[in-house]
């Protein structure tokens, strides 16, 4: 194979036409790259790599004609076959070798973006996407000029029929619309758009090579099939060839779907999805979402519309792009109550609206209220000097509502002091109280407690520059958690600001915090509190899952800022809580399904801190958590104690008897769960059928972390 392969490298080499082939692509590709940059006034390669395609169409078919159609017309190539070397080998040789000249030609690219980075700032996830793109697209068009050239007697015949075919692909994607949606996939430049954006699918990079290999593979069959003859047995063997050359071919689109997941090269993955739009796209499932753009089919606005279709795609998202021209098709434009340019529909499930903006946020809030039957309510307690959801000042919660709307989520404002308050406390799926500038009458305070007495919901930050801590510790104790009266100071600080806390210590093993350990992510809690355990302690008492927590330095000060004496060390900053009941002695607990998160301070919620650091993650992870489902809670341990891990399910009241037995099933075969270092060891409590269908376990190490 080396020899072959050395062989053909040198004859390309001493091929004078091959210096020509260079110096036009060369000279075409500079102005090509001279017009576009220029007439866009852009620092980007995207329109130059799109445009290159078009002299790829020639130079491959004339490689690949040299390399087999000439040999064949001189009778070369039946002195090679008469070599003891198989079929494939010399292929591939060929294949290798005029696809290393191409890319070596290709990469002329990188020129132009050193030219073009010493004057500007190219992004280079797009150019180097490009590139690879047009490796890929070179690869395969050098793989089906060859197996056209190998079933071909003269050179000029084999380059211009290799030409056709390879412009015939070319011309796919300014099909029609009702012919393009159909062989669209066979489209290499639509497969090539993606990595013009810095972004690598696997769907497309599979395109290429598998239609390069079947290409490949009726080139190795052309020179190994008998040519003379046409006796039966040879006949069915050709027939029985082409039948399975020519699905494999037609079948690589679907071949190529078989691969999932993409590279995001572009700086902080902007080509994949975040994550709050991956949940709701899982949440949708296969619910079909149509996007259509009106705007001219070769406009940016449609070509936007395309990235970001792909990019929903790629997140699994059963959506698909239509793009209407309203001068073109105006009644279709007019059907749809779109006649403006560069204006979308948004249709998911069957329900439509018009958007102006395909910002990811925006798509994602409006695909959200579109496909969302029954929205979960976040309720904001007000009349006492709570923070507001509309107002837009640092104080205010604007930024952390829009988020929770942008997710799904609808918001409303709840008066505890109206005659229906606990009615509508009873339709929250969580009850936010943001921080309290002025004492809650004592009526209203225990409406909040008889909510959260009954499965409640409760989510509380304190304010501890005018809030009353000691009512909210009346409201938040009988849960297992309390405030310290006395503000928290560290020097792990911002700015050397001791009362803005910045933090990335995540003790608990929850998936409210779990995106931010994962990524070293840290949060800043400004002028905060601490939070403690309040209650007896042990298995008996309330269990308290620590999501933030200060540094060991930390210590607490009183009202002059004076360090309180033996206060230094590590401080709970945000954490939840539940209280484990037992049904009778020696019994597994049980947990009540109420659920109370707690902030040391409000302003970790307020539009000042929303978009810093870790913030707007933590906060809605934990008024989601403290909203869901009775599920895994969390697995959390102190330094050198046992952690608690608790799986809850719905209550012993509400529980049919076959719903029991096959949750006693799947506790019993939970073995072992990993979500501590290497060395924790599992040990599995039995449930007695008595017993709410839950499961506990505890982990036991030597550690804490």
């Amino acid at each position: 194979m080396l020899t072959l392969l050395k062989r053909e490298l040198t004859s390309l080499l001493l091929w004078p036409a091959r210096y020509l082939i260079a110096a036009a692509y060369i000279v075409i590709s500079g102005i090509l790259f001279i017009d576009l940059v220029s007439s866009n006034n852009s620092a980007d390669l995207e329109s130059y790599y799109a445009n290159t395609v078009n002299t790829l169409l020639v130079m491959c078919p004339i490689l690949a004609a040299r390399a087999i159609a000439e040999e064949r017309a001189s009778g070369a190539l039946q002195i090679s076959l008469a070599w003891p070397v198989p079929r494939w080998a010399m292929v591939l040789s060929k294949f290798v070798a005029n696809t290393l000249i191409t890319w070596l030609v290709v990469s002329i690219s990188w020129i132009y973006y050193v030219r073009l980075d010493s004057i500007a700032e190219p992004e280079f996830a797009r150019v180097l996407g490009g590139w690879i793109g047009l490796l890929l697209l070179s690869a395969m068009f050098n793989a089906i000029s060859l197996a056209i050239s190998s079933r071909m007697n003269t050179s000029v015949g084999a380059a211009f029929l290799a030409f056709v075919v390879l412009l015939v692909l070319r011309l796919i994607e300014f099909l029609p619309d009702n012919l393009e949606g159909k062989v669209d996939q066979f489209s290499p430049l639509t497969r090539l758009n993606p990595l013009l954006d810095g972004v690598l699918p696997a769907e497309d990079v599979a395109y290429f090579v598998v239609l390069a290999a079947a290409a490949l593979a009726i080139a190795v069959y052309s020179l190994g099939r008998r040519r003379a003859g046409s006796n039966r047995p040879v006949m069915v063997q050709r027939v029985a060839a082409f039948i399975g050359v020519t699905a494999f071919v037609v079948g690589a689109p679907s071949v190529a779907g078989a691969a999932s997941g993409e590279i995001d090269l572009t700086p902080g993955d902007r080509e994949t999805v975040s994550a709050a739009t991956q949940e709701i796209i899982d949440k949708l499932g296969k619910t079909p979402i149509t996007l259509t753009a009106f705007s001219p089919s070769l406009s940016l606005q449609a070509s936007q519309a395309r990235a970001t279709v792909r990019k929903y795609e790629a997140a699994g998202a059963k959506i698909e792009l239509k793009v209407i021209d309203p001068d073109i098709s105006p009644a279709l434009a007019r059907a749809s109550g779109v006649i403006d340019y560069n204006d979308y529909l948004l249709t998911v499930g069957g329900k439509s609206r018009e958007i102006d903006d395909l910002v990811e946020s925006a798509l994602t809030a409006a695909i959200t209220q579109l496909g969302e039957t029954d929205p979960p309510l976040a309720c904001f307690i007000q009349g006492h000097d709570e923070r507001r959801i509309n107002d837009v000042q640092d104080e205010g919660l604007t930024s952390f509502a829009a988020r929770l709307r942008i997710i799904g989520w609808r918001t409303s404002e709840v008066f505890l002091s109206g005659t229906d308050a606990p009615q509508l406390l009873r339709q929250c799926e969580v009850v936010l109280v943001i921080g309290p500038g002025s004492r809650i009458p004592i009526k209203e305070l225990q409406i909040l407690q008889d909510y959260t007495r009954k499965q409640g919901r409760l989510v509380v930050a304190a304010d501890p520059v005018r809030g009353d801590i000691g009512q909210l510790n009346q409201l938040v104790t009988p849960w297992g958690l309390k405030f310290l009266p006395e503000p928290l100071r560290d020097p792990q600080s911002v700015a050397g600001d001791s009362a803005a806390i910045i933090s990335s210590r995540y003790p608990s093993a929850s998936s409210v915090v779990d995106t931010l350990n994962k990524d070293d992510t840290p949060v800043l809690f400004s002028n905060t509190l601490a939070i403690d355990k309040a209650g007896p302690d042990g298995d008996e008492g309330p269990q308290v899952a620590p999501l933030v927590q200060s540094s060991p330095k930390s210590y607490r000060v009183d009202k002059t800022g004076k360090l309180i004496p033996q206060t230094e060390g590590v401080h709970t900053l945000a954490g939840f809580t539940y209280i484990p009941e037992r049904e009778a002695p020696g019994e597994t607990p049980r947990l009540t399904s109420t659920r109370v998160g707690v902030l040391g301070t409000a302003n970790a919620a307020s539009n000042l801190y929303q978009k810093s650091f870790g913030n707007q993650d933590l906060v809605v992870r934990l008024t989601q958590f403290i909203a869901g489902e009775d599920v895994i809670i969390s697995a959390y341990r102190e330094v050198g104690q046992n952690a608690q891990f608790q799986i809850t399910g719905a209550p012993t009241h509400l529980v049919d008897p076959a719903d029991r037995r096959a949750a006693d099933a799947r506790c019993a075969r939970v073995r072992a769960v990993r979500v501590l270092p290497a060395e924790a060891r599992v040990r599995a409590q039995s449930r007695p059928p008595s017993a709410s269908p839950s499961c506990s376990f505890g982990f036991q190490g030597r550690d804490g972390g």
